[in-house]
């Protein structure tokens, strides 16, 4: 990436416009339709907070719409900045991915079972053909940690991004094996491909305990943009390297290679935030017990941003990866002390109005390192 170079071509694009600004005037208000119907859906959900461990889940998820197209249009009027925003937008998925899977979690825990390991004690899980048998429990466990690597990698590939590029060695548009690009953007993208499809997994084997929650409408507006995010980042990265998008009269470098990648961004947002009203709707909570979101939802909007929740999860995942390597390939059903004895639950009968909102299976999973203690998270506390 070149370290000084114009936001805007020789020559304008369409009459006295350079695609410089166009851009911004497209990408601005692409950015301004999707964070009016995004804060719209979350404040709504906000007000009407009757089930906060699924809603403030819900919340943090729609969020990550806005942060690509504003991230995004900063992009564009911004190119020089590129290289240090773009690689936390991956990090905004990540945590988005990983509230996702804890959102699964949280569903499934609304099972009459106390808790979720007591619940994958008993789930029978899929089993590879010629491998050893593998319990609920622990296959359980391998999604969670597949899946909640991707925010502590993003993160840390995000940092590493911004210290190469300010030592001048990170070079966006190379591929070259002594500049930080390249391998920075392999260790990325294995990293996104193996929490992806924990997730699929995850959702494959399980959707028939998740039917009552439209899981497939929630699935595919929030896979769909990680989806086309990874194959997007991509397409871009090999047709800056064969300079199949070059400068022209019209175009610059920063328009080639920044604004028009952004752009797309821009565009593919909208629709995405046309169907998250549908996919993450407020309906099923409206009435189905008392709003505890405060006034104008302030309690709601405290727990979005707060990464408690996720730092829990990546702590219990360092926690069960390090039990796994001391086990040594053991069943892992030691940390459920004799509850394997159940069988494998059917799915409930689930509707929005028929649950209490005090579950609270999954996050006594993270008090599972210490086999017998007590869960730290009481039935009724509400978490924010």
């Amino acid at each position: 990436m070149p370290t000084t170079f114009a936001k805007q071509a020789p020559e304008p694009v369409v009459g006295d416009l350079y695609f410089y600004h166009l851009n911004m005037m497209i990408s601005g208000a692409c950015t301004a339709l999707v964070c009016v119907i995004i804060f719209g859906l979350m404040f709504w959900h906000s007000i009407h907070l009757s089930k906060p461990r699924e809603q403030i889940k819900i919340m943090k998820i729609c969020l990550l719409l806005p942060l690509y197209t504003v991230v995004s249009f900063l992009s564009i009027c911004f190119p020089h900045a590129y290289a240090s925003l773009d690689p936390w937008l991956d990090f905004f998925q990540a945590c988005a991915l990983g509230t996702f899977f804890l959102l699964m979690c949280q569903f499934i825990a609304s099972d009459s079972q106390s808790d979720v390991n007591v619940f994958f004690a008993a789930f029978e899980a899929p089993q590879k053909s010629g491998k050893s048998h593998v319990t609920g429990l622990e296959w359980f466990r391998k999604q969670w940690i597949a899946i909640v690597q991707y925010p502590v990698v993003s993160l840390l590939v995000a940092v590493a991004t911004d210290i190469t590029q300010a030592a001048k060695i990170y070079c966006l548009d190379s591929n070259k094996p002594y500049f930080a690009h390249i391998w920075l953007m392999v260790i990325s993208t294995v990293s996104v491909a193996i929490a992806v499809l924990a997730v699929l997994k995850f959702y494959k084997s399980l959707k028939t305990f998740l039917a009552s929650h439209q899981p497939l409408a929630k699935l595919l507006a929030f896979k769909l943009i990680v989806g086309l995010s990874f194959l997007e980042s991509i397409i871009f990265t090999i047709l800056r390297t064969t300079n199949v998008l070059k400068e022209t009269s019209t175009l610059s470098y920063a328009d080639v290679n920044i604004g028009i990648p952004n752009l797309v961004t821009c565009l593919q947002m909208v629709p995405f935030a046309l169907f998250f009203p549908y996919a993450y709707r407020t309906s099923p909570y409206i009435g189905a017990g008392p709003y505890q979101g405060g006034f104008l939802g302030f309690r709601a909007w405290i727990g979005v941003y707060n990464p408690m929740e996720l730092l829990r999860a990546i702590k219990f995942a360092f926690g069960m990866a390090t039990e796994m390597r001391k086990q040594g390939g053991e069943s892992g059903d030691s940390l459920v002390q004799g509850r394997t004895s159940y069988s494998p639950p059917t799915a409930p009968p689930y509707t929005y109005h028929n649950l209490d909102s005090t579950s609270t299976a999954y996050e006594q999973a993270y008090d599972m390192e210490t086999p017998g203690a007590p869960s730290k998270v009481g039935p009724t506390s509400q978490k924010y």
